[in-house]
């Protein structure tokens, strides 16, 4: 029988730089999933200090936004629950007094435990992202293990922010590194194409709507179909006609089998 992973993908529209506030209603809304029985709790995108670049606090209240990671990795160990909290724009001094400070926006999966399983910074920044943000262009996308598990194995995830949804790249690097799943988070669908292409399980969470968890197949189906068409590991370069796209393997043309539910 396949592994049952339960999912709590929270639909939180944050209010601007309202940290404090904002950090109370995931609170309530993570404690509230962990009670269902949930194994993993996802937020959306900005939804500590919602996206108002213009806002005279915006920046301030992103320097104020670091410690509440390590209040979601307490959570996550009082509650036993993976946690994504959505991203956490985390600010490096500025080099100098007259430049602007460097801004990442981050996103993370804690474990039960408290620690990071995975650590990713958004790569792929929406136009009116980019002259307030630093895209993290230094890293390739990678996937992790995490504490679920797929069988005998841990269940191998990866994570995406926003914008990153429309690079079809960022998802094949990912498959290429062993995810079964992606957790894409999300300010506002390609979402079920991302996941049928990558034969991937995708959660993507969304402050204004149409948060959905997209399964092209089972996950006992996608072991088995794996073990038959080999796309990861065509995609871990062994067989196959292959590219490189800044600096990855990736495959030209990787055909995904087609299933029926």
């Amino acid at each position: 029988m396949a592994p049952l992973h339960k999912v709590a993908v929270i639909q939180l529209q944050p209010k601007d730089v309202a940290l404090e506030e904002n950090f109370a209603k995931a609170e309530a809304y993570i404690r509230e999933a962990a009670a269902q029985g949930a194994d993993l709790a996802v937020l959306p995108e900005y939804h500590l200090t919602s996206w108002c670049p213009e806002h005279p606090d915006f920046v301030a209240s992103c320097v104020t936004s670091a410690p509440y990671l390590a209040r979601y990795q307490s959570l996550a160990r009082a509650l036993a629950i993976n946690i994504v909290p959505g991203t956490i724009c985390e600010v490096l001094p500025s080099p100098s007094a007259s430049s602007k400070p460097e801004i990442r926006n981050m996103t993370y999966w804690i474990t039960p435990t408290g620690a990071l399983a995975g650590t990713y910074q958004k790569k792929n920044l929406w136009h009116p992202e980019r002259p307030h943000l630093t895209p993290g262009v230094h890293k390739p996308h990678a996937a992790f293990d995490t504490p679920l598990a797929l069988g005998a194995r841990p269940l191998r995830a990866g994570l995406l922010v926003c914008w990153d949804l429309f690079f079809p790249e960022a998802f094949r690097a990912l498959l290429a590194d062993g995810a079964d799943l992606v957790v894409r988070v999300f300010l506002e669908a390609a979402v079920v194409t991302r996941a049928y292409e990558n034969v991937c399980a995708v959660v993507f969470c969304n402050a204004g709507g149409l948060s959905q968890v997209a399964v092209p197949v089972d996950f006992g189906v996608l072991e088995v179909a794996e073990g038959v068409y080999k796309v990861r590991e065509d995609m871990r370069g062994r067989g196959g006609s292959h590219v490189h796209v800044k600096g990855q393997r990736l495959l030209a043309n990787t055909t995904i089998p087609r299933f029926s539910q």
